[in-house]
């Protein structure tokens, strides 16, 4: 027998591969930056004393690196493809990027082998390709969308303006023209760790994309949707309205990854036989989200960003420099997305008269 076929088939997975090099280079670093004896008086190690690379795992890593009083004639200064708007530098960026795909991938393949605990339920679990599906649906989009959809939620502070113009129906007049700087240039930590997620979800979302042969559409898609995230923090804008468009608007997404496990094309076919209550619920689900974040929040939103953004664009304020071109391109995205929420709106209606009738039938 070749020594090939001896190892165990998971070993030979490309995700396991992947996860276990990341896995690997993850845990070097974690060595590296342990404090040593010559740690200064306030504990910090050398690593975090040189701004070297450290991993973010913390709300409160977000902000260490951020200048207590903002001095606009020296943050002008700074390159914002090398410094945005404050907080951690890149490389801490990307180590943490690289240590959330490792998880990922390893809450994949965790999820794998639960599933494969319930194959007496129906023969349909069997299958490994059908399993594999579930995993990537559920332990990589479900969570990486709930994830930041439940940070956008609980910062929903930094908002606090916009939620109390939208609540007054526009009596309040807290989101005033002449303030939109604070609004587009203004760093904030929870967005930042936010973006960083988001990127870090899109960064193994295109890899599984890649892998499972999705489609050059959805290659499209994983891009601009990753860029927008790098952009976000490199040169760093709009992190105001960032905790909605990467945060709160994904939860109707977290709900539609969890029901495209029953599509036939991209899902598992036949599973809505198998669980007909759970798709019907899901759906309903789906739909009730949907209409809330993309029908009624997002034009909202949407009419205040596009507001901000030309007015930054336009402005001579020092932080606009090097990130109008940025700008522009976030407002037609966005100008796009809005779009489409439109056809995908058509696209519900739709399908739900089509389920329906199968319901009368």
């Amino acid at each position: 027998t070749p020594p090939s076929t001896l190892a165990p088939p998971t070993y030979r997975h490309p995700s396991t591969i992947f996860s276990l090099f990341f896995s690997f280079f993850i845990s070097a670093t974690i060595v590296m930056c342990k404090p040593t004896n010559n740690s200064t008086a306030t504990g910090k190690s050398q690593c975090l004393k040189r701004d070297s690379s450290r991993l973010l795992l913390t709300h409160d890593s977000f902000i260490a690196d951020t200048p207590d009083k903002d001095d606009e004639n020296k943050r002008s200064l700074q390159n914002p493809f090398r410094d945005g708007l404050g907080g951690p530098n890149r490389s801490s960026i990307l180590l943490t990027v690289s240590f959330y795909v490792a998880v990922l991938a390893v809450l994949e393949q965790m999820t794998r082998r639960i599933i494969l605990q319930f194959v007496h339920v129906d023969p349909i679990l069997a299958v490994e390709r059908n399993r594999h599906i579930l995993s990537r649906h559920i332990a990589v989009d479900f969570i990486s969308c709930l994830t930041v959809g439940y940070l956008g939620f609980t910062n929903r502070h930094v908002c606090r303006d916009l939620i109390r113009q939208g609540s007054s129906f526009g009596r309040s007049n807290t989101m005033k023209e002449d303030e939109f700087e604070n609004r587009i240039f203004n760093y904030h930590p929870a967005s930042q760790r936010l973006l960083m997620m988001f990127f870090a979800y899109q960064t193994k979302n295109m890899f599984d994309t890649i892998y499972w042969n999705d489609g050059p559409e959805f290659v499209i898609h994983h891009i601009f949707a990753g860029a927008a995230a790098w952009g976000g923090m490199f040169p760093g804008c709009c992190h105001f309205y960032a905790l909605f468009y990467m945060g709160v608007s994904e939860i109707s997404t977290a709900i539609l990854c969890l029901l495209a496990n029953f599509d036939d094309q991209y899902g598992v076919a036949g599973l809505d036989q198998v669980f007909p209550k759970t798709k019907l619920v899901l759906g309903a689900l789906f739909v009730i989200s949907f209409i809330i974040c993309r029908v009624i929040m997002w034009p909202y939103v949407t009419y205040h960003f596009g507001r901000d953004t030309l007015k930054a664009i336009r402005s001579d304020a020092a932080r606009a420099e090097g990130r109008r071109g940025y700008l522009w391109v976030i407002f037609y995205c966005c100008a796009g997305l809005s779009v489409i929420q439109v056809v995908f709106l058509a696209q519900i209606i739709i399908t739900g008269k089509e389920e329906l009738a199968k319901m009368m039938d």
